[in-house]
């Protein structure tokens, strides 16, 4: 029998037999911080999270018994795996959009208990309406990020509707222990549908029965629907606005180039989906550095991912 399945039978019989369960071990008890979100499309709302085999043992929630009294069980958490690139990845979950906010303990300035460390941002999500924002001052640090997962129709489907698609989104909780490491606890919310969700938590530091520092991080995730990108054309103008050449670019290729030809004025970039046309002008870049162009690409099951035109000098 599986450990999270022996646990469950073990907490059904502990019902029976009379008890009160108590709230998990919250993570800011154990001076773990919450961090983020991982977001985590699924179908149905059932969490097959305490099934994966790379879970680990870390903390514990305990339940009150009438006749055993307080009984501590182990939490099981699953911990990310960075790569030497400083990717994040949580096996057997692979397929979810990150965003959180992390310490990376040893480099930095000191904080006010005397540990440096840098702060860095983990997201595979497209932009949000707002850039990271990291704020330090002698009262408090303020910690703020958001970021947009997209999704749309699979291919061929033209009656597509967000609601019964089947798509469950699964909005799990980041946490980071005192020592740097990334985990999940399986806590989160679900939602059906474009929902986005936006929460803050704030811990605050005392000495002497006052408060010292507050730290505060605010995370906010968009959730939108997108049709499914067709084709991309890329034209080039000389001054005259006549067409110089005309790009047909190909969509497997998510970082596509485009050199500009000596004679381009200016660039058009069009999108052509089923709601229709987008169109964006680009000048030629001047120095070295290219112009970048964003769309999302949606893959076989209608999920979203940030692709980018770089339009290069001519």
């Amino acid at each position: 029998m599986k450990r999270s399945k022996w646990l469950a039978a073990a907490l059904a019989v502990l019902l029976l037999t009379g008890c009160s369960l108590a709230q998990p071990e919250k993570a800011e008890q154990q001076g773990d911080r919450w961090v983020g979100f991982y977001v985590v499309p699924s179908q149905g709302y059932e969490s097959d999270f305490y099934d994966n085999p790379n879970l680990e043992e870390y903390g514990s929630f305990q339940a009150e018994t009438d006749q055993f009294g307080t009984l501590a069980f182990p939490q099981e958490v699953l911990f990310a795996v960075e790569d030497e690139a400083g990717n994040y990845t949580f096996p057997g979950l692979e397929k979810g959009y990150s965003l959180f906010v992390y310490r990376e303990y040893g480099v930095g300035e000191p904080d006010h208990k005397g540990r440096n460390y840098a702060v860095g941002i983990v997201s595979n999500m497209g932009p949000g309406e707002e850039g990271p924002q990291y704020k330090y001052t002698d009262e408090g640090i303020s910690e703020t990020a958001s970021g947009t997962v997209y999704f749309g129709p699979p291919p061929g489907v033209t009656d597509w509707d967000e609601l019964t698609s089947g798509i469950i989104w699964r909005y799990y909780n980041v946490y980071q222990t005192q020592e740097g490491r990334i985990y999940l606890n399986g806590h989160g919310d679900s939602v059906n549908g474009a929902i986005s969700k936006t929460q803050t938590e704030t811990r605050k530091t005392s000495q002497d029965g006052k408060t010292v520092q507050e730290e505060t991080v605010s995370i906010t995730v968009a959730i939108k629907t997108v049709p499914r990108l067709e084709k991309l054309v890329v034209t080039q103008f000389d001054e005259n606005n006549v067409i110089l050449q005309s790009d047909d670019l190909n969509l497997q290729n998510d970082r596509p180039e485009l050199h500009c030809l000596p004679e381009t004025a200016w660039v058009l970039v069009e999108e052509f989906t089923s709601d229709g046309t987008e169109r964006a002008v680009y000048d030629p870049p001047e120095g070295e550095d290219p112009v970048s162009h964003e769309y999302v690409l949606l893959d076989e099951e209608g999920l979203g991912s940030m692709a980018y035109l770089n339009i290069c000098a001519r």
